[in-house]
């Protein structure tokens, strides 16, 4: 601001347009800087208006310190520095100030975590009266409102915190996950054979409840194509204590006891319910490909997921393994028809809970290990409790007609040391026509995060006597045609990760002995990955022992750089049961969205043998393919590949990307096209429908529409909603859109003269929809059938006036084109015809 302004001038919050306008044209800067009620001297702003000393402007809607008058508008809300969330709020100006406040229900701050004194209950509470020392400063030019607090003020747990009644159960909806994958392989000596699967997991919410169901196909040459279904069950929430009700074929918590599959009825703690809770364990998969191969992961015989990979290191980090813990079967199949099994465990760490809280768990059920197999009936109960001195005590019972066992174990935080816990776990079997077996089994595990950036993820050994079964063991002992080859004698599992600051080091150790000499299970994993000067190195070396494996040995050491855009080149060399292979592949994106990626690869082994592959993949937003292509010394491979979703809603369907657990369906009010922040490829449909396939239950989830390239008729009031789902929930994200029609124009009175600057104008549901600026130029936002408006600039019944919206005698070229509209007098409208009520009501007559 110029600093010949009047200093009063230069110090104004408003628009700089207006201030600058209207200070340079003050007759005086005492005109400015007088005390008055008045924001400014309405005098200066007739030169922008008719030069008629009594064509005055009411600028009463510029009054206030902010240049917004009271009422409800969206807002950025921040506590202590803090982000919250956005919230649309009431704004009112008390007596005596200039200042907009904002008005805080009590439910409101209770959700952000105040303490409320016991029963308040005023509409709006005052910050200042009720919390010494807090304040709240509203921002109109970025639309946020910060809040301080006192932390004496604030529950001690605020953070996650979010009440049960804002938690949404979403809409009635049915939904269909599905991934399908086929491969034409012909092989020198064996032929062509055609191998295939297809994975579908369907659901509906209905009422409140969600019914899930998971089943596959699978074809191949070695097998009977047949459907498998992996489980089929309905959930519910309960209130928070309570958790979550299941019934049906599903797993239980493993939280003590390992992870079995049932079917029947479960009631279950679920943790994420809780603020600042631990959340659930993914297990990651790795391994190592010599070719572009098949990987099958099976969980208790059961198929979870298969996909092809091309040659080298990969990672699978999107299962949807049930259960706290249990071991996973992988399965390589390479082009060649090699084939390599290992078995991935996996275990959450020990749940340290907060002095006061409880996880529980109950199961009534059957034993559900596939329709051949035994399915006697059983119990489980489990609970934890957390202790005063951070303690933590759990335990559990399993029963059935010929297996007991009782489990007690304590946890203890360490602090600095980490966290351990110890328990002990006594079993008795009754086995057919023999003596009765018991025994017992000891296990401690151990976390810890180091400052160094060094991650004992997890640490377990168990130690089992001779005489003791598990679950799973005392049912296959049962059968009178299995031989029972022994009891699991040793158990280790260690996960260790160390951050650095080029890259990253794990290593990751798995063994298991059994007693009457069964085979020991071994299994060890180690990874570096770095980078310097924007080459990336990774290293991955891998063994196996076991009788599935029979003492596998895998090393890789690969070497990738970038080559401009997405595009990236990888030379590898590995090792594998004594044979050194090469490869060098090219992959990257052939878009600027990335929605097309390809890749190419070639490799040679020091036997001589040589191979090849390219690939390309397309992400949509209503689904994503692929296709590839592999041949090498005896073999040829083809593959295609889709995977998606499909939403019924009770609007019609939707098309989508593979759906997580927890969804938002975006109703963007039939318009198309519409991008979504951090969903990458999602698209509104041409209902104005699109999916957001990953939200976090019990937390508050920022759903945002992407309006960069919304075209200039398209107007959405806010592009940023907030939603707190439940576990499996569809909620509806709705963005209020409307479709107007933008008129530029330059407004004349019938005396030829213009409307005053800053005169307001209106339409039939008196919505201001511009403001004139100078020389008469107006930007109009009206409805398409929108008719008449009428412009204001005070409340006498010569200040205001009728404009006539008819359409031009000639098509505009441009939607930018500049009209010139006449706006009449509401006396000589009457001549033309009736004035619409709503607009006839702001005319006096």
């Amino acid at each position: 601001m110029p600093n010949y302004l009047p200093k009063r001038c230069a110090a104004w919050p408003w628009p700089w347009p207006t201030v600058l306008a209207g200070c340079l044209l003050c007759a005086s800067p005492d005109a400015c800087a007088a005390e008055s009620d008045e924001v400014f001297d309405r005098s200066f702003l007739r030169t922008f208006g008719a030069s008629d000393p009594e064509q005055v402007i009411d600028l009463n809607h510029l009054r206030g310190q902010e240049g917004l008058p009271p009422g409800m508008y969206p807002v950025t809300v921040r506590l202590n520095g803090k982000r919250l969330e956005q919230q649309t709020l009431r704004f009112f100006r008390a007596p005596g100030e200039d200042r907009l406040q904002a008005c805080f229900t009590p439910a409101l701050l209770d959700g952000w975590g105040v303490a409320l004194a016991p029963g308040q209950s005023e509409p709006c509470v005052s910050l200042g009266e009720h919390f010494e020392g807090a304040a709240q400063q509203f921002d109109p030019r970025a639309m946020t409102l910060e809040l301080s607090i006192p932390q004496a003020f604030l529950h001690s747990s605020t953070d996650g915190f979010i009440d049960e009644q804002e938690w949404d159960s979403g809409i009635d909806a049915a939904l269909l996950n599905y991934q399908a994958s086929a491969a034409q392989v012909h092989r020198e000596g064996e032929g062509s054979h055609y191998q295939g699967s297809l994975y579908l997991q369907a659901g509906v919410n209905l009422a409140g409840w969600r019914l899930r169901s998971s089943s596959a196909f699978i074809k191949s040459p070695n097998t009977v194509s047949q459907w498998q279904r992996n489980n089929t069950y309905a959930q519910r929430d309960l209130p928070r204590q309570w958790g979550t009700l299941t019934a049906g074929e599903h797993f239980t918590p493993g939280n003590v006891f390992d992870s079995l599959p049932y079917r029947g009825v479960s009631l279950a703690s679920d943790m994420s319910m809780l603020p600042d809770a631990l959340q659930g364990y993914a297990p990651v998969v790795r391994g190592l490909a010599q070719t572009q191969a098949k990987v099958e992961v099976r969980q208790n015989g059961y198929s979870l997921y298969t996909t092809y990979v091309p040659p080298g290191p990969f990672v699978i980090d999107n299962l949807n393994a049930a259960g706290g813990s249990g071991e996973l079967e992988v399965i390589v199949t390479e082009a060649d028809g090699r084939e390599q099994r290992f078995v991935q465990p996996y275990a959450t760490l020990s749940n340290m809970l907060r002095p006061g809280i409880w996880r529980h768990s109950i199961t009534v059920g059957e034993y559900n290990t596939g329709a051949d197999s035994s399915t006697p009936g059983f119990t489980e109960a489990t609970l934890a409790y957390g202790l005063p001195l951070d303690m933590t005590a759990y335990g559990g019972i399993q029963a059935s007609s010929f297996y007991r066992a009782v489990q007690g174990g304590l946890g203890k935080s360490l602090g600095s040391l980490g966290a351990l816990s110890l328990d002990v776990t006594q079993a008795w079997t009754d086995n057919p026509g023999q003596a009765r077996d018991q025994g017992k089994s000891y296990g401690w595990r151990y976390g810890k995060s180091f400052a160094t950036g060094t991650s004992l993820r997890f640490a377990g050994y168990r130690y089992s006597t001779e005489g003791y079964r598990d679950f799973s063991e005392a049912v296959w002992q049962q059968s009178p045609t299995e031989r029972f080859l022994g009891s699991k004698r040793n158990r280790i599992e260690v996960s260790l990760a160390q951050a650095t600051a080029q890259g990253s080091l794990y290593l990751g150790v798995f063994q298991q002995t059994y007693w009457r000499g069964r085979d020991t299970e071994q299994r060890v994993q180690l990874g570096l990955n770095t980078y310097w000067r924007g080459i990336s190195y990774g290293l991955y070396a891998n063994r196996n022992l076991g009788s599935d494996s029979a003492g596998q040995h895998q090393l890789s050491l690969t070497v990738s750089m970038p080559l401009g855009g997405s595009s990236s080149a990888t030379y590898s060399a590995s090792a594998s049961q004594g044979a050194l292979g090469h490869r060098a592949s090219v992959a990257g994106g052939l878009d600027r969205a990335n929605d097309w990626r390809y890749g190419v690869d070639i490799s040679h082994s020091e036997q001589g043998s040589q191979s090849g592959a390219a690939s390309l993949n397309y992400r949509s937003a209503k689904l994503m393919t692929g296709a590839a292509f592999a041949a090498g010394d005896g073999y040829r491979q083809a593959t295609v590949s889709a995977s998606g979703s499909v939403l019924a809603h009770p609007d019609g369907l939707a098309f989508g990307q593979p759906l997580g657990e927890t969804i938002a369906l975006i109703d963007a009010s039939g318009v198309a096209n519409v991008g979504v922040q951090n969903s990458p490829g999602a698209r509104t449909n041409a209902d104005g429908y699109a999916i957001v396939p990953y939200l976090s239950p019990y937390r508050r989830n920022r759903v945002a529409l992407d309006t960069e390239h919304l075209g200039m008729e398209v107007d959405i009031d806010n592009g940023v909603l907030q939603s707190v789902p439940r576990r499996g929930a569809v909620v509806r994200a709705r963005f209020e859109v409307s479709r107007t029609r933008k008129i530029i124009a330059v407004l004349r009175l019938a005396n030829g003269k213009q409307p005053p600057f800053g005169s307001q104008v209106f339409d039939r549901e008196n919505q201001s929809v511009g403001v004139v600026g100078p020389g008469g130029q107006v930007l109009l936002a009206v409805d398409e059938s929108a008719r008449e408006l009428v412009a204001k600039w005070n409340e006498r019944a010569d200040g205001q006036c009728i404009i006539d919206l008819a359409p031009p005698a000639h098509a505009e070229t441009s939607p930018q084109a500049v009209r010139t509209l006449v706006c009449q007098p509401a006396a000589e409208m009457a001549d033309v015809g009736p004035v619409p009520q709503s607009l006839s009501q702001r005319v006096p007559s």
